[in-house]
């Protein structure tokens, strides 16, 4: 993270770890009901700047925090309200946590999980 992503006081400065903002995100998401579970991505290719964290890839440049997160969807949901759902709890829960702006939070519903006691496989 670049100076101006430091909060400088007389006594020190405080410095919250990407991993942090990351983990942060995860669990936001996975608190939403409808969401099934967090995923890793397809894609494996990733620009530096970028930290991986259990379906987020979260990308900062400066003061600019990135979000992409990669959900299966519970059965019976619906795709855009709890897509809007995931964006506005990660937005929230890291501006009232470490009280940085998120410009962007994508989300990509990679798959629909199994009804449970299925046997049919998702791919």
């Amino acid at each position: 993270m670049s100076e101006s992503d430091l909060q400088t006081d007389s006594i020190g400065r405080i410095e919250v770890a990407p991993e942090v903002i990351a983990t942060i995100a995860y669990f936001a998401t996975i608190a939403v009901d409808g969401v099934a579970q967090t995923v890793s991505p397809s894609s494996g290719r990733f620009r530096r700047g970028t930290v991986k964290h259990e379906g987020v890839i979260l990308t900062y440049e400066g003061n600019r925090l990135l979000l992409d997160i990669y959900i299966w969807i519970e059965p019976g949901k619906n795709m855009m309200n709890t897509s809007r759902a995931v964006q506005q709890a990660v937005y929230e829960a890291i501006d009232q946590m470490v009280g940085m702006e998120v410009q962007t939070v994508n989300v990509h519903v990679e798959n629909v999980s199994p009804v449970r006691g299925s046997t049919a496989a998702v791919e």
